[in-house]
């Protein structure tokens, strides 16, 4: 299996460009231009998300097939932004039917 995106967010991962958890996102410190999250987190966590997304105008590309913490090889990860706008734009214009692209104008 090819999997694009996830190799994208593993070389996030390995350069540095990955804020983990939603209480980091929430807080702002570092920017970010896409939030990743995984099919798993509840629905009070993805409104959460939602939010800070929509403050942000940032898109969010949520799991369907894979366990986000299976990406990032991070236990009970359920939430990452991407702060790398390069790696952020690949990992759009890769989405295939194992993920699905929330647009900020539509939460």
């Amino acid at each position: 299996m090819n999997d694009k995106v996830a190799s994208l967010i593993g070389f996030a991962v390995k350069s540095g460009k990955i804020i983990y958890g939603l209480e980091s996102l929430e807080e702002g410190k570092r920017k970010r231009y896409l939030i990743v999250c995984c099919h798993t987190l509840s629905e009070r966590a993805k409104l959460s998300v939602k939010k800070v997304a929509q403050r942000d105008g940032v898109f969010i590309v949520e799991t369907k097939a894979r366990k986000l913490e299976d990406i990032v090889y991070k236990n009970n990860c359920k939430v990452i932004g991407i702060s790398n706008k390069q790696m952020a734009d690949a990992i759009i214009n890769f989405i295939t039917e194992d993920y699905s692209l929330i647009k900020s104008e539509e939460i």
